[in-house]
C-alpha cells in the first residue's frame, strides 16, 4: 500500500468546500469527545471556529492573485510593524470571514499547511483579528491590523514567528482591498449547486455563503509596450504607500527613529486588469457577468 493509500482523507482534501467540511467534521468530533489532553480552553478555541464557519462569510482567491499581493506587501518591507498604515478598504466585508488564499501555500512551503485558511473577526474599534485554521492542527492567533496603528501580535511571539506573521496579515489587508474594490474583482459562487447544499444539509452554511473572487475583466488581457502606460492603459498594480515629512500637530502623525513626525500617504491601485498584471505570470479571466 503507497503512502497516500496510507493517508486519511479526512482532513487531507485540498478543495475550498472540502477544507471546511474536513475542518468542521472534525473539530466537532473533538469537541463532543473532549480528550482528556486537550485543555478546555482549546476545546473553546474550537467551539468558536464552529459556529464562526457556520455564520460568517466564505472567500477564496486563486493563485492568479499570488503576483499582485506580493506587490502589495513590498511597500511594506522597509516600515516597522508600528509604523504600518492601512486603507480603510482593509476592513473585512463582513464582522466574521473565512478567507482562503492559495498563494500562502507557496509562502510556507509546508505540506502539512496546503489547506490553510484564515479567520478574522473586524471589531468596532477597526482592529481585524486573525487565526489561522487548519483540519489538523488546532486554532492559532495570528495577530491583527489595524489602519491607523498598525501591526499587533500575541505577547512573547518570537521574531521569527513575528516576521511571517507579518507577512500573513499584510497580504490579507491586501485580499481584502482587492474583494472591497469591484472595478477589479467580482465575486461569484463557489463550488457547484449540489456542494452548497450539501454543506447546507450537513454543515448548516448558508448556501449563499461561498465566494469565489475572480478578476473583473471586461475587455481581452493584452501586452502592454512601453508606449500604452498613459492614462488607464496600464496593468493593474500598486503605487505604494510612503512616509512624508509633517507637522507635529498634524493628525496620525507617526514620530520615526531620527525623531521627526512623519505622516503616512496611502498607497493605491493603479491601472487595471483588462490590460495584464505588473510582474504577473497569469492572465486574469475575462468576466462572464452581463
Amino acid at each position: 500500500m503507497s503512502d497516500n493509500e496510507k493517508k486519511p482523507k479526512i482532513g487531507n482534501r485540498l478543495g475550498f468546500i472540502e477544507t471546511i467540511d474536513d475542518m468542521l467534521i472534525l473539530y466537532r468530533g473533538l469537541i463532543k469527545e473532549r480528550p482528556e489532553n486537550f485543555p478546555f480552553q482549546e476545546i473553546v478555541e474550537l467551539q468558536q471556529v464552529v459556529e464562526a464557519l457556520k455564520h460568517c462569510d466564505l472567500y477564496y482567491m486563486g493563485e492568479e492573485f499570488s503576483d499582485i499581493i506580493n506587490n502589495y506587501k513590498e511597500q511594506f518591507d522597509d516600515a516597522m510593524m508600528d509604523e504600518m498604515r492601512f486603507s480603510e478598504f482593509t476592513r473585512p466585508p463582513s464582522k466574521v470571514c473565512y478567507i482562503r488564499l492559495a498563494h500562502h501555500e507557496g509562502l510556507l512551503n509546508d505540506k502539512n499547511l496546503k489547506n490553510m485558511g484564515f479567520i478574522t473577526e473586524y471589531f468596532e474599534d477597526k482592529k481585524t483579528l486573525v487565526k489561522c485554521v487548519v483540519p489538523l492542527s488546532k486554532p492559532m492567533t495570528v495577530g491583527a491590523y489595524h489602519p491607523d496603528l498598525g501591526l499587533m501580535f500575541p505577547k512573547d511571539d518570537p521574531n521569527e514567528k513575528v516576521q511571517l506573521a507579518g507577512d500573513l496579515l499584510i497580504r490579507i489587508a491586501g485580499a481584502f482591498e482587492l474583494i472591497n474594490n469591484p472595478r477589479y474583482t467580482i465575486s461569484s459562487l463557489a463550488g457547484t449547486r449540489s456542494q452548497r447544499k450539501q454543506m447546507k444539509r450537513e454543515q448548516d452554511i448558508a448556501l449563499e455563503a461561498w465566494h469565489k473572487i475572480t478578476w473583473n475583466v471586461d475587455d481581452d488581457s493584452i501586452e502592454v509596450n512601453n508606449g500604452d502606460r498613459g492614462g488607464w492603459h496600464m496593468p493593474l498594480h500598486y503605487t505604494r504607500g510612503h512616509f512624508r515629512k509633517a507637522e507635529p500637530h498634524w493628525e496620525n502623525v507617526v514620530w520615526r527613529k531620527d525623531g521627526k513626525p512623519y505622516k503616512w500617504i496611502e498607497g493605491f491601485w493603479s491601472g487595471h486588469p483588462a490590460y495584464g498584471i505588473k510582474k504577473g505570470y497569469h492572465a486574469p479571466t475575462i468576466s462572464k457577468v452581463a
